[in-house]
């Protein structure tokens, strides 16, 4: 991934806002012996709330406080995520990336576990979150760039 700039999310001509999808396409898949079938969504999330927890764990010590001082999630819903009654959004792990300063493949890691890989080249929020995570803006600077362009992920 080459290095994005806030220079090339104004100037570039991107496919998607990034936050709106289409409905996913069924997708047929016929493995060969011996392959292991790809995990789906739910091992996806499954996987995408550990990473988090231990990743909160790491960074926060299980502080809520400073989870929202830093990623702007609040305490009741950053639990619902953990627990699984309330899915995790590509806004918030946007938010929490950028709050925790993860690095652009912690991070891409998370956006694929989630459901939709980071593509910068396509997705004009996936090139403002790496903008972000590459410059370390914090929250305030990443809402305003979000608000700047009409994406809306108060």
């Amino acid at each position: 991934m080459f290095k994005i700039t806030k220079d090339f999310i104004k100037n570039h001509k991107f496919e998607s806002d990034g936050l709106n999808f289409p409905d996913d396409e069924e997708i047929y898949f016929r493995p060969r012996k011996g392959m292991k079938l790809p995990p789906n969504a739910a091992e996806n999330f499954t996987t995408l709330k550990i990473k988090l927890l231990e990743l909160f764990e790491k960074h926060y010590e299980k502080n809520f406080a400073k989870l929202d001082a830093n990623c702007a999630i609040h305490e009741d819903i950053m639990r619902k995520y953990l627990k699984g009654t309330r899915k995790i959004t590509r806004e918030a792990v946007a938010k929490f990336c950028v709050g925790t300063k993860l690095t652009v493949e912690e991070s891409a890691e998370l956006f694929t576990l989630q459901g939709h890989s980071l593509e910068t080249e396509t997705q004009l929020f996936d090139a403002i979150v790496v903008d972000a995570l590459q410059c370390g803006d914090d929250m305030n600077i990443f809402f305003d760039t979000c608000q700047e362009y009409k994406l809306d992920i108060f």
